[in-house]
């Protein structure tokens, strides 16, 4: 006899007993009711306690990943917070190189140091995925990238919105303007 076939025997056997009137059968019958009550409101509460349990795990997961991308926001927000800095830092370099007189009177020595500062300067901001936004004169003005600070004016239409100076370079990270270009334009004037 297989166990299969056992066990259809005592389950047999165990309702055979049930159907008697005794109240030993009466008082079975209403334990094993009890029982199938229970074990039905066990499976139905497991059923919510797991699906319960995989939606928080999901919330779970998907606040991580916010988390993540959250944190990874803020520490690019700082970095270019720091880099900007540095601008101003390369501007003083620029505005000491852009007046040639006073520049060629200064030692040679002193002049190659502070150049080497400049490039190592230059290598920070590149290596952090800075790039230069130097637009040329005579270019078009490019309010994306640029920011006009004064306007020069001109009779000519064509030359209207032209660049006539560049104050100081702009900065951009991964195709980011983190400083705009300071610039001057022609103003056509009708």
């Amino acid at each position: 006899m297989t166990d299969k076939n056992l066990k259809e025997e005592e389950d047999f056997e165990f309702e055979e007993n049930l159907e008697d009137n005794t109240p030993e059968g009466i008082d079975m019958a209403d334990k094993l009711k009890k029982l199938r009550t229970e074990l039905k409101t066990c499976h139905t509460e497991r059923g919510d306690y797991l699906a319960g349990w995989q939606r928080a795990k999901a919330d779970y997961l998907n606040l991580k990943k916010e988390h993540e991308a959250n944190s990874h926001e803020l520490a690019k927000w700082a970095k270019e917070g720091v880099l900007a800095d540095l601008f101003t830092l390369a501007d003083s370099f620029e505005l000491a190189f852009s007046n040639k007189e006073a520049w060629l009177q200064a030692p040679e020595n002193w002049r190659k140091g502070i150049e080497y500062i400049y490039n190592q300067l230059q290598n920070i901001l590149r290596d952090h995925g800075v790039e230069e936004v130097n637009p040329k004169i005579g270019e078009k003005f490019n309010h994306h990238e640029q920011e006009s600070i004064g306007t020069v004016p001109t009779e000519k239409e064509k030359e209207d919105d032209e660049i006539v100076e560049i104050i100081k370079k702009g900065y951009k990270m991964q195709n980011k303007i983190i400083r705009p270009a300071s610039v001057k334009v022609k103003h056509y004037k009708h």
